[in-house]
């Protein structure tokens, strides 16, 4: 497996010699835009708003900072101001790990040494498990300064990329959430037995599969073999109250 970065934890003085590999695999199916008529692929171009084709060559970068006014960086300039490729992941602080938030984690990443039995790698993990703390740093990714927090997971530690502070939408500004209504207390009797009924005290992740793409396969296999696909129109589920449907549920 191919490593997403490798260089170095700078922890005070130490430096940790790490490789870091992506959690997660995409499995997404990508679909390509074809030409009705042709069942060929549909190509862009760039075109101005004055409605002039143009080339590569043609465009340059620029910011907006009035309406229809452009500051114009070209290629060099703004190479200038992206940050140094570096092999350096710096710790900045160690905080307690319930301090991180969900809404911050952006993306994740497995962190191994990079040689066998490294002291300074497991004495840091040790001492994060033990202390329940996650370090807070940056690292410079394919020319991106990422904002990031280590913290101990099972045989090794995990980098979460964290989104910056401004990053993060207010939730105080989101409708709907202040005028909260009276919950009776049969309504949360029957909640609680509802939880109660689908509640599963060993979490076992592998049995949820993406049905999608084997759906999506048995459908081309059919649409090959000339069969007529139908699509079933949706039931339109009839209004009950909030009591009823607590009694349906836990009765189903």
């Amino acid at each position: 497996m191919r490593a997403s970065w490798s260089g170095n934890i700078s922890w005070g003085l130490v430096n940790i010699p790490i490789k870091i590999y992506s959690t997660t695999k995409s499995k997404q199916v990508a679909f390509k835009m074809l030409c009705k008529n042709h069942k060929l692929p549909i190509h862009y171009k760039m075109v101005c708003e004055n409605g002039e084709e143009l080339t590569k060559n043609d465009v340059v970068m620029g910011l907006e900072f009035e309406k229809k006014s452009y500051f114009i960086l070209d290629a060099e300039e703004i190479k200038k101001l992206r940050p140094k490729r570096t092999d350096s992941l710096e710790i900045y602080e160690f905080i307690d790990l319930e301090k991180i938030e969900p809404v911050y984690y952006e993306k994740n990443y497995y962190i191994v040494p990079q040689k066998r039995r490294d002291k300074a790698f497991f004495l840091l993990k040790q001492l994060m498990e033990e202390m329940k703390k996650a370090a807070i740093g940056k690292v410079v990714i394919k020319n991106k300064e990422y904002l990031c927090a280590i913290q101990p997971y099972k045989k090794g530690l995990l980098l979460s990329i964290i989104h910056y502070y401004d990053e993060i939408r207010d939730m105080d500004e989101l409708e709907n959430l202040d005028d909260v209504p009276e919950i009776s207390d049969k309504e949360k009797e029957l909640g609680k037995m509802l939880i109660e009924k689908y509640y599963n005290k060993e979490f076992d992740l592998s049995k949820y599969k993406d049905t999608f793409i084997e759906e999506l396969k048995e459908l081309i296999k059919k649409k090959m073999e000339g069969e007529e696909i139908k699509v079933e129109e949706e039931k339109v589920e009839e209004e009950v109250s909030l009591m009823e449907a607590l009694k349906a549920s836990i009765e189903k």
